[in-house]
């Protein structure tokens, strides 16, 4: 009998501890109060009343000061609230603009109450503390009109910019290989920019392939917070160790707001970059006078209020971003100009040569038509038995119009002792006509990348009572995202028709020889699809607060990802040798199938973009 108790109290113990452990994984949608109860010479004050309530919602939470005169609301609605604390024989303590932060609880500290009538009321000043006292998790927040105002982030210019002005946080520039909302993304503490975990209401919102998010919440009329956390994450969280980004969506209230917004930025009232000054041509190879054409738009509206005041609340929005351009693309390598194959035909008539030529008037630079390209920088070079062949850079002037639009719609119930909440929002983007990163748009082979995710998020909250609540939530993410296509003729095909691109063909040194086919990780799409579920556990005695959760998740991303299907044919440069193999080359570009070693170096992304697998 011994026994079987002491094997029942180890499997009880087991129990506890794998609960706690499992909240290791339970993301946060809500945050927390808590505070001490005191009289004017700092003894503590039990069973004071205290009230909380939602400034936005009207919702009323209320909860008593125990035997060492501390409270605490667990689990409570983002947002601003007024803390009302009485007690019998003193006079009643309120303190306003109380920020509760998604998954950081807003320790308030001893609140004293003075000697006096319950009915006098005495308002409490006191600023946020510098130092969290009640958590060693470090938190920054950014809302209400520092969110709203702060520069860097308007005009869907992406909310991670707000993370650079946190301490610990660098831009990670070209060490990012990740997706970004804003800038080239950010480190936090040293860690490289896929350490990041991404969050919308404490939803998982991380692209399974190359990390960042997956979908992007860039408005800064949708968010009531940007959450972010870069050290000592609490039990909450646990997926990644660089930081976590936790996007929290506006909801409605008790009055009827909304917003109408717009930006427009062309060409016209724009200065050349010094870039373009020196370096770039128009379509007929001339240096630019002005800047190429261009024009912004952003434009958007939000809505919010009650359905049924202190009970029903919706918000929403939509906005669209369309960028209307023509980009200048100019290859750094040189390549046989139109004039330069017609000799090189006449050099090779047969053979070989003669195949190679063919090739390049079939496939080369000056083959793709789209774009009017134009052979700058012109010279001649040597190729075998051919001494006076005329080689050029190539400029090719593209349309790059970029289509971005967005919505969001969110509804919240709020009960005595229930609160439930709703959100989906929809997010397309379509960039055309992005450079490849290897030959480059230049050559002709620029692609297209039209990209969709959707979120569907559902919450409850239960408060069971002072002392214990309980979260659960459900969602569902997906992102289709395609790199192919584009409209010059398709020259990197959709991923439909992966093993139809064209035989890429490089050169060690392609500042002095410009090779043709596409980047051979084009075209490729990946469809990520995650399941969540989540529950989150709190229970509050005296100054101790006892928090247990469990998070499921399950992806599920069928991806069409082949690299070097078409093949690839790298050739060594700077010797009279490499235009000889310059020659035999071209004529193996027309075998598809063939495979072998290839390089391939990152792009350079929007402000807001995903990138492809590399």
């Amino acid at each position: 009998m011994h026994c079987r108790k002491s094997h029942l109290a180890a499997l009880i113990a087991c129990f506890l501890f794998v609960a706690v452990s499992i909240a290791s994984h339970g993301q946060v949608l809500k945050g927390s109060i808590s505070g001490n109860a005191t009289d004017p010479e700092g003894a503590v004050i039990a069973g004071a009343q205290v009230k909380a309530t939602n400034l936005a919602t009207g919702a009323v939470l209320n909860t008593t000061s125990d035997n060492s005169g501390s409270f605490r609301f667990s689990l409570i609605p983002a947002g601003e609230y007024k803390l009302e604390i009485s007690a019998p024989g003193f006079s009643s303590a309120v303190q306003n603009n109380v920020q509760v932060t998604a998954g950081r609880d807003s320790g308030l500290g001893p609140i004293k109450l003075t000697v006096g009538q319950t009915s006098t009321t005495v308002e409490v000043t006191a600023a946020a503390p510098l130092i969290e006292s009640t958590q060693s998790q470090v938190t920054n927040t950014f809302a209400g009109t520092s969110l709203s105002t702060f520069a860097g982030v308007q005009a869907n210019e992406g909310l991670d910019n707000l993370a650079i002005f946190v301490p610990g946080v660098a831009p990670s520039r070209d060490n990012n290989f990740s997706n970004i909302n804003g800038g080239t993304g950010f480190s936090v503490n040293g860690l490289r920019g896929r350490n990041n975990d991404q969050q919308i209401d404490g939803q998982n919102n991380n692209d399974n392939s190359v990390a960042g998010p997956s979908l992007f919440v860039s408005d800064t009329e949708w968010v009531s917070q940007y959450v972010l956390v870069t050290n000592q994450f609490g039990p909450e969280y646990g997926r990644n160790a660089g930081s976590v980004v936790n996007v929290i969506t506006k909801s409605g209230g008790n009055a009827w707001h909304g917003s109408i917004y717009g930006n427009v930025n062309n060409s016209v009232l724009n200065a050349m970059t010094n870039f373009q000054k020196n370096f770039d041509v128009d379509a007929a190879g001339n240096r630019l006078t002005k800047p190429p054409r261009m024009n912004d738009e952003f434009t958007g509206f939000t809505l919010g209020g009650p359905v049924v005041k202190n009970r029903m609340f919706l918000a929403g929005g939509f906005n669209q971003q369309v960028i209307s351009v023509n980009t200048p693309f100019t290859s750094s390598g040189l390549t046989p100009t139109t004039a330069g194959l017609a000799t090189l035909a006449g050099c090779f008539p047969s053979g070989n040569g003669a195949q190679a030529a063919a090739a390049l008037g079939k496939f080369g630079p000056f083959a793709i038509s789209g774009g009017n390209p134009v052979a700058t920088n012109l010279t001649t070079g040597v190729v075998t038995a051919c001494p006076a062949a005329e080689f050029g850079t190539v400029t090719r002037v593209l349309p790059t119009p970029d289509h971005i639009y967005d919505f969001y719609a969110r509804t919240d119930l709020q009960f005595a002792k229930d609160t439930i909440v709703g959100r989906y929002i929809y997010n397309r983007n379509t960039f055309t006509n992005l450079d490849d990163g290897v030959q480059g748009a230049a050559a002709g082979y620029p692609f297209n990348e039209p990209a969709l995710s959707q979120a569907v998020l559902a919450s409850w909250t239960h408060n069971f009572g002072s002392h214990m609540v309980n979260e659960t939530r459900a969602s569902f993410g997906r992102l289709n995202v395609e790199f192919g296509g584009n409209t010059i003729g398709n020259t990197i095909p959709s991923a439909g028709q992966l093993d139809k691109a064209l035989t890429n063909v490089t050169f060690d040194n392609p500042a002095d020889n410009l090779g043709f086919g596409p980047n051979t990780v084009f075209p490729q799409q990946r469809i990520v699809n995650t399941w969540q579920g989540q529950d989150n556990w709190n229970y509050v005695v005296g100054k101790h607060q006892f928090k247990a959760g469990v998070n499921f998740t399950y992806q599920r991303s069928p991806n069409i990802f082949l690299p070097n299907i078409n093949g690839q044919f790298p050739f060594l440069t700077g010797t009279d040798s490499s235009r000889i193999h310059l020659t035999a080359c071209v004529s193996q570009t027309v075998l598809p199938r063939s495979i072998s070693a290839s390089t391939t170096r990152s792009s350079t992304w929007e402000t807001i973009g995903r990138s492809p697998v590399v």
